[in-house]
């Protein structure tokens, strides 16, 4: 046994290890979204994926050879910092991700290709789930999860290459007053006939932000935190910490919970593996269904509906019987299918379009630390509550984000609005005239 405790004559995680590990990993992208704010701005959205994909790959390589070490605390240990510096590298390529993907896309593009974000995060969780599943028959055996260790570098490469290919943000190179070089960007973004218009497009919304902050001539963090920007950061932080609430936290460790509870392990993963698979087919499926009703009613919907079935395995954590045992581990996936049926995919779009666009790099950042900050809060106390050598909730644990979904509900429809289809000029005019939460979705612009 390489990280694990028998308690009661089973293998367990110390629920302490469990925690500091999933809270590892998060105060690694609070770290990355610090310093990728700073960075991104100033060595431009390739160069910030290029350095997040080779940040990762160093974490990786710590992961894989944590276990060489002879003592149990050195490897748990040395886990533990793998974990910090793969997030640190993941949050820098996720921040920059998708500050560029909304600085290039148009409105009526921007949901698709900012769902895809989720989508590759849940593609990633089902090859994940394909490997691990592989690995079982060789048991306790080191290769097992070296295996699964080794796979994340394939990825990182893969990050890595797609950040050399791709263009610099052209929005990068107009603040910085480099016009041929965002000319150059738009000439492999948009057709040739379109370049001009592009170029016109981003410099009057620049020169539109800029006029609103012409007292400062550098982005500075205290800007996020002034007037109508303090609001579009508030719907921020809101999208960037509610999926929290849904209960993800809880989620993330489904597989080990329903293995401790009492499902084989190939059990256990092969649920994970159809609910990965399914979970893509609703994000394809939100593509339409959240361009058509929009991304308000999406994320209201999909919390509304999380908040029943957490009840539901909230009152079947009562029961010890084994279709009991089986309902939650169904369930507990099932909050990842419905909750990228509605909010997963909107989240990374609320994120990434609501910000200025001279904010964006700073106030997304901001957003990834507060993420990180609620991620690393419920990853601490969440294998608390239903480990069995502390707490031992198990399913009982439901109703707890039962009660967070109302809350998230009763928020996010008192600060939410609608801002599908709108150009970021748009935008501008809608924050800076104080339109109300209710009103975004009828409001008629004047630009």
């Amino acid at each position: 046994m390489r990280f694990g405790d028998v308690n009661d004559g089973n293998l367990i995680l110390p629920s302490m290890w469990l925690s500091l590990w999933n809270a590892g990993m998060q105060i690694g992208f609070m770290v990355g979204s610090v310093i990728n704010g700073w960075v991104a701005d100033r060595v431009g959205r390739k160069l910030s994926m290029m350095a997040g994909a080779i940040v990762t790959a160093a974490g990786i390589a710590v992961v894989f050879t944590c276990d060489l070490s002879e003592s149990m605390e050195h490897r748990r240990g040395a886990f533990l910092a793998g974990k910090i510096v793969i997030g640190m590298g993941l949050s820098m390529m996720a921040t920059t991700c998708l500050v560029y993907n909304s600085e290039i896309m148009p409105p009526k593009l921007r949901g698709v290709s900012l769902s895809l974000f989720q989508f590759q995060l849940v593609l990633g969780q089902l090859i994940a789930a394909v490997v691990a599943g592989s690995q079982i028959p060789d048991g306790l055996q080191m290769t097992s999860y070296r295996v699964c260790f080794a796979t994340q570098w394939a990825m990182a490469g893969a990050a890595f290459v797609a950040a050399f290919l791709v263009p610099e943000s052209p929005a990068w190179f107009l603040r910085r007053g480099n016009v041929e070089g965002a000319r150059k960007s738009f000439s492999r973004l948009v057709s040739p006939t379109h370049v001009e218009a592009a170029m016109v497009a981003l410099q009057s919304t620049l020169e539109h932000e800029k006029q609103e902050q012409k007292d400062a001539d550098e982005v500075s963090w205290a800007e996020c935190f002034r007037g109508h920007n303090w609001r579009r950061l508030r719907i921020i932080i809101y999208a960037s910490i509610v999926q929290q609430f849904h209960g993800l936290a809880f989620v993330a460790n489904g597989t080990y919970f329903m293995i401790i509870a009492g499902l084989s392990p190939t059990n256990a993963i092969t649920v994970l593996e159809l609910a990965s698979g399914l979970s893509l087919v609703a994000i394809m499926i939100s593509w339409v269904l959240t361009n058509y009703i929009g991304r308000r009613r999406s994320i209201l919907g999909c919390t509304a509906f999380l908040a029943l079935i957490w009840i539901s395995v909230g009152i079947a954590g009562f029961y010890t019987t084994q279709t009991a045992l089986w309902y939650m581990g169904i369930m507990i996936n099932l909050v990842m299918v419905f909750f990228n049926l509605g909010a997963g995919p909107v989240i990374p779009i609320i994120v990434a379009e609501t910000s200025t666009v001279r904010l964006r790099a700073k106030a997304n950042a901001l957003g990834f630390i507060f993420n990180g900050l609620a991620s690393c809060a419920f990853n601490l106390f969440v294998p608390y509550m239903f480990n069995s050598d502390e707490g031992n909730l198990g399913g009982k644990a439901g109703l707890f984000f039962a009660g967070l979904c109302i809350i998230a509900c009763l928020v996010l429809f008192f600060e939410l609005p609608e801002m599908k289809d709108r150009t970021y000029l748009q935008l501008d005019e809608m924050f800076e005239n104080k339109v109300k939460t209710r009103a975004f979705r009828k409001y008629k612009n004047s630009v």
